[in-house]
Protein backbone atom coordinates (compact mmCIF):
# COMPACT_ATOMS: atom_id res chain seq x y z
CA UNK A 1 0.00 0.00 0.00
CA UNK A 2 1.19 3.32 -0.50
CA UNK A 3 1.80 5.19 2.14
CA UNK A 4 0.05 8.26 3.68
CA UNK A 5 0.90 11.59 2.54
CA UNK A 6 0.90 14.25 -0.15
CA UNK A 7 -0.11 13.34 -3.60
CA UNK A 8 0.25 14.91 -7.17
CA UNK A 9 -3.26 16.13 -8.14
CA UNK A 10 -3.86 16.19 -11.82
CA UNK A 11 -5.66 19.26 -12.72
CA UNK A 12 -7.47 19.44 -16.28
CA UNK A 13 -10.82 21.92 -17.30
CA UNK A 14 -13.58 20.20 -18.55
CA UNK A 15 -16.37 20.54 -21.36
CA UNK A 16 -20.00 21.09 -19.86
CA UNK A 17 -23.03 19.96 -22.41
CA UNK A 18 -26.31 20.92 -21.45
CA UNK A 19 -29.61 19.37 -22.18
CA UNK A 20 -33.43 20.47 -21.43
CA UNK A 21 -34.82 17.56 -19.41
CA UNK A 22 -39.42 16.92 -19.50
CA UNK A 23 -40.26 20.19 -20.60
CA UNK A 24 -39.80 22.99 -17.77
CA UNK A 25 -39.42 20.67 -15.25
CA UNK A 26 -35.32 21.23 -15.32
CA UNK A 27 -31.74 21.65 -17.18
CA UNK A 28 -29.07 18.72 -16.84
CA UNK A 29 -25.56 19.55 -17.69
CA UNK A 30 -22.90 17.01 -17.99
CA UNK A 31 -19.18 17.11 -17.52
CA UNK A 32 -16.68 14.21 -18.75
CA UNK A 33 -14.61 13.44 -17.12
CA UNK A 34 -10.48 13.53 -17.93
CA UNK A 35 -9.75 9.49 -17.80
CA UNK A 36 -11.55 7.03 -19.75
CA UNK A 37 -13.03 3.90 -18.00
CA UNK A 38 -12.58 5.95 -14.37
CA UNK A 39 -15.74 5.26 -13.27
CA UNK A 40 -16.98 7.66 -10.71
CA UNK A 41 -19.23 6.35 -7.73
CA UNK A 42 -20.29 7.86 -4.94
CA UNK A 43 -20.59 11.96 -5.05
CA UNK A 44 -21.27 14.40 -2.32
CA UNK A 45 -20.99 18.61 -2.02
CA UNK A 46 -19.24 20.49 0.36
CA UNK A 47 -20.68 23.63 1.67
CA UNK A 48 -18.46 26.01 -0.61
CA UNK A 49 -20.13 24.19 -3.79
CA UNK A 50 -17.29 22.36 -4.20
CA UNK A 51 -18.10 18.83 -5.50
CA UNK A 52 -16.06 15.41 -4.38
CA UNK A 53 -16.66 12.36 -6.02
CA UNK A 54 -14.82 8.58 -5.68
CA UNK A 55 -13.18 7.32 -9.41
CA UNK A 56 -12.88 3.27 -9.15
CA UNK A 57 -12.22 0.92 -11.41
CA UNK A 58 -9.85 -2.04 -12.20
CA UNK A 59 -6.73 0.21 -13.11
CA UNK A 60 -8.26 3.49 -11.42
CA UNK A 61 -8.44 4.73 -7.94
CA UNK A 62 -8.65 8.55 -7.18
CA UNK A 63 -10.93 11.22 -5.59
CA UNK A 64 -11.84 13.83 -7.61
CA UNK A 65 -13.32 17.62 -7.39
CA UNK A 66 -15.34 19.74 -9.34
CA UNK A 67 -15.10 23.07 -7.99
CA UNK A 68 -17.21 26.43 -8.85
CA UNK A 69 -15.44 27.54 -11.56
CA UNK A 70 -15.61 24.50 -13.24
CA UNK A 71 -12.08 22.77 -12.81
CA UNK A 72 -11.48 19.63 -11.96
CA UNK A 73 -8.66 17.68 -9.68
CA UNK A 74 -8.26 14.68 -8.89
CA UNK A 75 -6.13 13.30 -6.40
CA UNK A 76 -4.75 9.89 -6.52
CA UNK A 77 -6.03 7.17 -3.32
CA UNK A 78 -3.95 3.78 -2.11
CA UNK A 79 -6.44 2.25 -2.84
CA UNK A 80 -9.68 1.73 -5.01
CA UNK A 81 -12.28 4.61 -3.00
CA UNK A 82 -15.97 4.11 -3.08
CA UNK A 83 -18.06 5.92 -0.36
CA UNK A 84 -17.62 10.10 0.21
CA UNK A 85 -18.92 12.31 2.80
CA UNK A 86 -17.55 15.47 3.93
CA UNK A 87 -16.57 15.59 7.78
CA UNK A 88 -17.39 17.96 10.27
CA UNK A 89 -13.90 18.94 10.21
CA UNK A 90 -14.02 20.00 6.60
CA UNK A 91 -12.13 17.17 5.28
CA UNK A 92 -13.20 14.93 2.48
CA UNK A 93 -13.77 11.21 4.12
CA UNK A 94 -14.01 7.95 1.70
CA UNK A 95 -13.93 3.96 1.71
CA UNK A 96 -11.63 1.91 0.74
CA UNK A 97 -13.35 -1.62 0.61
CA UNK A 98 -9.84 -3.67 -0.66
CA UNK A 99 -8.29 -5.51 2.05
CA UNK A 100 -7.11 -4.27 4.00
CA UNK A 101 -10.07 -2.36 4.27
CA UNK A 102 -9.45 1.24 5.45
CA UNK A 103 -10.77 4.56 6.02
CA UNK A 104 -9.06 7.70 4.01
CA UNK A 105 -9.38 11.40 4.77
CA UNK A 106 -8.19 13.78 2.36
CA UNK A 107 -7.85 17.61 3.14
CA UNK A 108 -8.82 20.10 0.54
CA UNK A 109 -4.98 20.71 0.20
CA UNK A 110 -5.05 17.72 -0.98
CA UNK A 111 -2.75 15.46 1.98
CA UNK A 112 -4.04 11.72 2.46
CA UNK A 113 -4.08 10.13 5.47
CA UNK A 114 -5.50 6.46 6.00
CA UNK A 115 -6.98 4.35 9.14
CA UNK A 116 -7.17 0.92 9.12
CA UNK A 117 -10.52 -0.09 11.63
CA UNK A 118 -9.93 -3.48 13.39
CA UNK A 119 -11.61 -6.41 11.76
CA UNK A 120 -11.94 -10.05 11.26
CA UNK A 121 -10.08 -10.35 7.90
CA UNK A 122 -12.98 -12.23 6.51
CA UNK A 123 -16.11 -11.81 4.25
CA UNK A 124 -18.29 -9.37 7.01
CA UNK A 125 -14.65 -6.61 7.12
CA UNK A 126 -16.05 -4.75 4.01
CA UNK A 127 -16.80 -1.18 4.95
CA UNK A 128 -20.58 -0.62 3.15
CA UNK A 129 -21.01 3.09 3.48
CA UNK A 130 -20.25 6.20 5.61
CA UNK A 131 -21.57 9.34 6.69
CA UNK A 132 -21.08 12.27 9.09
CA UNK A 133 -22.87 11.78 12.77
CA UNK A 134 -24.49 14.49 14.20
CA UNK A 135 -21.68 14.02 17.33
CA UNK A 136 -18.80 15.22 14.67
CA UNK A 137 -17.66 11.89 14.43
CA UNK A 138 -17.80 9.63 11.24
CA UNK A 139 -20.37 6.78 11.21
CA UNK A 140 -19.77 3.89 8.68
CA UNK A 141 -20.76 0.58 8.21
CA UNK A 142 -18.85 -2.86 7.69
CA UNK A 143 -20.13 -6.40 7.67
CA UNK A 144 -22.02 -7.16 10.52
CA UNK A 145 -20.88 -3.69 12.38
CA UNK A 146 -21.84 -0.19 12.94
CA UNK A 147 -18.10 1.83 13.66
CA UNK A 148 -17.84 5.48 14.72
CA UNK A 149 -14.68 6.82 14.36
CA UNK A 150 -13.59 10.03 15.77
CA UNK A 151 -11.95 12.50 12.96
CA UNK A 152 -8.66 11.64 14.79
CA UNK A 153 -9.23 8.03 14.09
CA UNK A 154 -10.12 6.51 17.28
CA UNK A 155 -12.63 3.20 16.47
CA UNK A 156 -15.82 2.38 18.64
CA UNK A 157 -17.52 -0.19 17.27
CA UNK A 158 -20.96 -1.53 17.90
CA UNK A 159 -22.58 -5.39 16.66
CA UNK A 160 -25.37 -6.22 15.40
CA UNK A 161 -26.02 -9.68 16.36
CA UNK A 162 -29.69 -10.30 15.34
CA UNK A 163 -28.42 -12.58 12.19
CA UNK A 164 -25.32 -14.56 11.12
CA UNK A 165 -24.73 -11.63 8.36
CA UNK A 166 -26.22 -9.04 8.31
CA UNK A 167 -24.25 -7.61 5.73
CA UNK A 168 -25.24 -3.59 6.54
CA UNK A 169 -24.86 -1.27 3.76
CA UNK A 170 -26.41 2.40 3.90
CA UNK A 171 -26.16 4.64 6.80
CA UNK A 172 -27.60 8.11 7.38
CA UNK A 173 -28.41 10.48 9.80
CA UNK A 174 -31.91 10.50 10.30
CA UNK A 175 -34.35 13.85 11.12
CA UNK A 176 -34.27 12.58 14.52
CA UNK A 177 -30.62 12.48 14.97
CA UNK A 178 -30.14 9.12 15.41
CA UNK A 179 -28.16 6.81 12.42
CA UNK A 180 -30.45 4.57 10.32
CA UNK A 181 -28.69 1.81 8.38
CA UNK A 182 -29.50 -1.07 5.86
CA UNK A 183 -29.40 -4.44 6.51
CA UNK A 184 -29.03 -6.23 3.42
CA UNK A 185 -28.94 -9.66 3.86
CA UNK A 186 -30.50 -9.39 7.67
CA UNK A 187 -33.25 -7.86 5.89
CA UNK A 188 -34.52 -4.98 8.35
CA UNK A 189 -33.68 -1.63 9.13
CA UNK A 190 -31.46 -0.76 11.92
CA UNK A 191 -31.35 2.80 14.42
CA UNK A 192 -28.34 3.33 16.53
CA UNK A 193 -28.01 6.50 18.83
CA UNK A 194 -24.74 8.01 19.33
CA UNK A 195 -24.78 5.88 22.63
CA UNK A 196 -24.36 2.78 20.63
CA UNK A 197 -28.21 1.78 21.29
CA UNK A 198 -29.43 -0.48 18.35
CA UNK A 199 -33.21 -0.75 17.89
CA UNK A 200 -34.35 -2.58 14.58
CA UNK A 201 -37.23 -2.92 12.26
CA UNK A 202 -38.87 -5.20 9.72
CA UNK A 203 -38.41 -7.74 7.43
CA UNK A 204 -37.83 -5.52 4.17
CA UNK A 205 -36.53 -7.29 0.86
CA UNK A 206 -32.53 -6.67 1.02
CA UNK A 207 -32.27 -2.68 1.89
CA UNK A 208 -29.46 -1.21 -0.03
CA UNK A 209 -29.50 2.56 0.05
CA UNK A 210 -30.68 4.96 2.62
CA UNK A 211 -31.61 8.70 3.22
CA UNK A 212 -33.08 11.42 5.26
CA UNK A 213 -36.46 12.60 3.88
CA UNK A 214 -37.99 16.14 3.63
CA UNK A 215 -40.61 14.69 5.41
CA UNK A 216 -39.07 14.00 9.14
CA UNK A 217 -38.95 10.14 7.47
CA UNK A 218 -36.04 8.31 6.75
CA UNK A 219 -36.37 6.30 2.53
CA UNK A 220 -34.78 3.55 2.02
CA UNK A 221 -34.06 1.66 -1.67
CA UNK A 222 -34.71 -2.24 -2.36
CA UNK A 223 -33.46 -2.89 -5.53
CA UNK A 224 -33.44 -6.38 -6.19
CA UNK A 225 -37.45 -6.04 -5.93
CA UNK A 226 -37.47 -2.14 -7.38
CA UNK A 227 -39.27 -0.82 -4.24
CA UNK A 228 -38.88 2.64 -2.28
CA UNK A 229 -39.48 2.21 1.29
CA UNK A 230 -40.33 5.15 3.82
CA UNK A 231 -40.11 4.47 7.77
CA UNK A 232 -41.46 6.87 10.48
CA UNK A 233 -39.03 7.94 13.24
CA UNK A 234 -41.30 5.22 15.07
CA UNK A 235 -40.70 2.29 13.13
CA UNK A 236 -43.99 2.79 10.99
CA UNK A 237 -42.46 0.88 7.33
CA UNK A 238 -44.40 1.85 4.03
CA UNK A 239 -43.57 0.12 0.58
CA UNK A 240 -44.23 1.38 -2.69
CA UNK A 241 -43.01 -0.68 -5.68
CA UNK A 242 -42.00 0.71 -8.58
CA UNK A 243 -43.47 -0.47 -12.73
CA UNK A 244 -40.38 -2.15 -14.92
CA UNK A 245 -38.22 -3.14 -12.28
CA UNK A 246 -35.75 0.25 -12.47
CA UNK A 247 -33.63 -1.34 -9.26
CA UNK A 248 -33.69 2.48 -7.74
CA UNK A 249 -30.46 3.76 -5.75
CA UNK A 250 -29.45 6.88 -3.60
CA UNK A 251 -32.92 8.32 -1.86
CA UNK A 252 -31.66 12.60 -1.31
CA UNK A 253 -33.89 15.07 0.00
CA UNK A 254 -34.61 17.25 -3.05
CA UNK A 255 -34.95 21.08 -3.07
CA UNK A 256 -38.63 20.80 -3.83
CA UNK A 257 -39.54 18.95 -0.82
CA UNK A 258 -39.86 15.27 -2.93
CA UNK A 259 -37.02 12.58 -2.32
CA UNK A 260 -35.18 12.36 -5.57
CA UNK A 261 -33.52 8.80 -6.32
CA UNK A 262 -31.42 7.14 -9.25
CA UNK A 263 -32.74 4.31 -11.64
CA UNK A 264 -29.87 2.43 -12.47
CA UNK A 265 -31.49 0.28 -14.89
CA UNK A 266 -35.05 0.60 -17.07
CA UNK A 267 -35.09 3.42 -18.88
CA UNK A 268 -32.18 4.95 -16.54
CA UNK A 269 -33.94 7.64 -14.69
CA UNK A 270 -33.58 10.46 -12.47
CA UNK A 271 -36.80 9.97 -10.57
CA UNK A 272 -38.55 11.59 -7.59
CA UNK A 273 -41.25 10.46 -5.13
CA UNK A 274 -43.08 12.73 -2.87
CA UNK A 275 -43.50 11.89 0.73
CA UNK A 276 -46.72 10.25 0.12
CA UNK A 277 -45.79 8.45 -2.41
CA UNK A 278 -46.39 9.38 -5.96
CA UNK A 279 -43.17 8.44 -8.46
CA UNK A 280 -42.36 10.60 -11.06
CA UNK A 281 -39.51 9.80 -13.57
CA UNK A 282 -38.07 13.12 -14.37
CA UNK A 283 -34.83 12.67 -17.08
CA UNK A 284 -33.21 9.91 -18.29
CA UNK A 285 -29.42 9.88 -17.57
CA UNK A 286 -27.61 6.93 -18.61
CA UNK A 287 -25.97 4.92 -15.90
CA UNK A 288 -27.27 7.27 -13.32
CA UNK A 289 -25.79 5.61 -9.64
CA UNK A 290 -24.71 8.01 -6.88
CA UNK A 291 -26.62 11.04 -6.03
CA UNK A 292 -26.30 14.14 -3.74
CA UNK A 293 -28.08 17.45 -3.08
CA UNK A 294 -26.16 20.17 -4.11
CA UNK A 295 -26.10 24.39 -3.70
CA UNK A 296 -29.58 25.47 -4.54
CA UNK A 297 -31.89 24.42 -6.60
CA UNK A 298 -29.29 21.38 -7.64
CA UNK A 299 -28.53 17.67 -7.60
CA UNK A 300 -25.08 16.16 -8.54
CA UNK A 301 -25.37 12.41 -10.11
CA UNK A 302 -22.62 9.96 -11.08
CA UNK A 303 -22.73 7.94 -14.08
CA UNK A 304 -20.05 5.37 -14.04
CA UNK A 305 -20.52 3.63 -16.78
CA UNK A 306 -20.75 6.92 -18.94
CA UNK A 307 -17.12 8.37 -17.26
CA UNK A 308 -19.40 11.44 -16.59
CA UNK A 309 -20.92 13.20 -13.38
CA UNK A 310 -24.15 15.53 -14.00
CA UNK A 311 -25.80 18.65 -12.34
CA UNK A 312 -29.71 18.64 -12.68
CA UNK A 313 -30.97 21.97 -12.01
CA UNK A 314 -34.42 22.10 -11.12
CA UNK A 315 -36.94 24.55 -12.72
CA UNK A 316 -38.06 27.83 -10.20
Amino acid sequence: MRQPGKLLALAVTLTSLTALAGGSSGSLSTYGLPNTNCQPNDITVAPDGNVWFTESSDTWGRVGRLDTKGKITEFPTPEYPDQIVVGSDGNIWFTMPAQPSTIGRLTPAGVITVFTPPNDGGYQSFPGDITSGPDGNLWFTMGGKIFKMTTSGVFTEYAVTSSIYPNILGITVGPDGALWFAEHQGNKIGRIDVAGNITEFGPVDQPHTIGAGPDGNVWFTMPASSTIGRITPTGTITLFPLAGSPQPWNPVAGPDGNIWFTEYYGTKQLAKITPDGVVTEVQQVLGASGLARGVGNTLWITQPTEYKISKFTLAP
